[in-house]
């Protein structure tokens, strides 16, 4: 778990830093030079920790074209996105009598729940972690009950209570652990032992940190790829959708080349593409050589639910926590055309678009306009 390890070196930080307090006091009635000496050790432990390749380092690092400083917190939150997301395409195809694809959404919430959830919720609250498993274990059990077959009698109708119980239980237990995490992050900010730390440390490395401020915008981001992974899986590409340069050189064969670069990050004009040249690209492009080969059916529906599915928490994350904030800002050009993009995103996924103009739409107008809200911090053009 990434965020564990984020956790135990903030508690390294914090007593480093608690020493160097009672030790002030000390050094402060002999010399100054004691005092330099302190700070100095401080200083090298924070650079260190700032440069060293552990899950809790802020440095850059390659986020697939569009490189973000990690926040460990926005991650566990997206983590807690996609399993709920995952368990309630549970009950939907369970309504519709879409077994299999119940079972494999089953499957995944569990695998979700205990690969990347499970430690930290337990430990910021172990009833609630107990009940989640134990919601989640019998989601999966329960599912795997179903008949192929319409449900007619009595016992499916059963069942499908129970799953829609449980499944309203882990949406309960869900959105609990995302308000005790917004609550220790905002209690970690306040605390002035890690502001101290934070401001030393950007003396350093300026603005290097995504850490600080709402986890939100990051939590969106992370959520994104997310839905551009799954799409891409959808579809059986043979290219990262998340990689920014895999778009280089895109075009129809009328129209010409659209080159798409890493400096629309820096204009102040909003990045929009024509969606009517998206629709007509052909399915396999080149980029540097690279034929990007897409399928033009689904050929996995249980990824493209989890595409689908995904966009549409996307959009409930954006109405219910991005746009209070932008708007707080004073930014509302960048809240219509951020929401635009989102709205585009989830319309043509329901569309089933080609897997490139999901691309486009993600890379050229969510992105740039994400970016632009809330200042986020990117580094392009890195080595891999």
């Amino acid at each position: 778990m990434l965020i564990n390890y984020s956790l135990s070196a903030i508690v390294f930080k914090r007593s480093i830093i608690i020493t160097f307090k009672h030790n002030f006091t000390i050094v402060n009635q002999k010399n100054t030079l004691s005092i330099l000496l302190v700070f100095g050790i401080l200083f090298s432990i924070i650079i260190h920790s700032n440069t060293n390749s552990s899950p809790d380092s802020t440095t850059f690092q390659n986020a697939h074209g569009h490189n973000f400083p990690p926040n460990n917190y926005a991650s566990f939150l997206s983590f807690l996105d996609q399993f709920q997301t995952e368990s309630n395409l549970v009950q939907s195809n369970l309504v519709n009598n879409n077994i299999t694809l119940a079972q494999k959404h089953a499957d995944e919430a569990v695998s979700i729940f205990y690969w990347d959830l499970l430690v930290e919720i337990v430990k910021q609250d172990k009833k609630i972690g107990d009940d989640l498993k134990l919601a989640v274990e019998n989601l999966r059990n329960l599912t795997s009950s179903f008949s192929n077959t319409s449900p007619s009698g009595q016992d499916e109708k059963q069942k499908l209570q129970q799953s829609n119980q449980l499944v309203s239980s882990i949406n309960t237990n869900v959105d609990k652990v995302i308000t005790l995490t917004e609550s220790k992050k905002q209690s970690e900010d306040a605390n002035i032992l890690n502001q101290v730390t934070m401001f030393i440390s950007n003396i350093f490395n300026p603005k290097k940190d995504n850490n600080s401020g709402s986890i939100h915008p990051m939590r969106f981001a992370d959520g994104i790829d997310e839905v551009l992974r799954n799409y891409g899986d959808a579809y059986s590409v043979d290219f990262d959708m998340t990689d920014m340069s895999n778009m280089g050189n895109i075009g129809d064969m009328n129209k010409g080349p659209v080159t798409i670069n890493s400096n629309m990050y820096n204009s102040g004009n909003d990045s929009k593409m024509d969606m009517n040249k998206m629709m007509d690209m052909p399915p396999s492009m080149k980029d540097s050589g690279t034929h990007l080969n897409t399928n033009n059916t689904i050929v996995n529906m249980a990824n493209y639910q989890s595409a689908k599915g995904m966009a549409e928490k996307l959009l409930d994350i954006f109405n219910k926590e991005l746009k209070p904030m932008i708007h707080q800002n004073g930014t509302s050009s960048s809240s219509a055309n951020l929401e635009n993009g989102i709205m585009q995103l989830v319309n043509s996924i329901e569309s089933k678009v080609p897997p490139t103009a999901i691309m486009m739409i993600v890379h050229t107008q969510i992105h740039p306009n994400l970016i632009k809200a809330f200042d986020l911090q990117i580094l392009s053009n890195t080595s891999k």
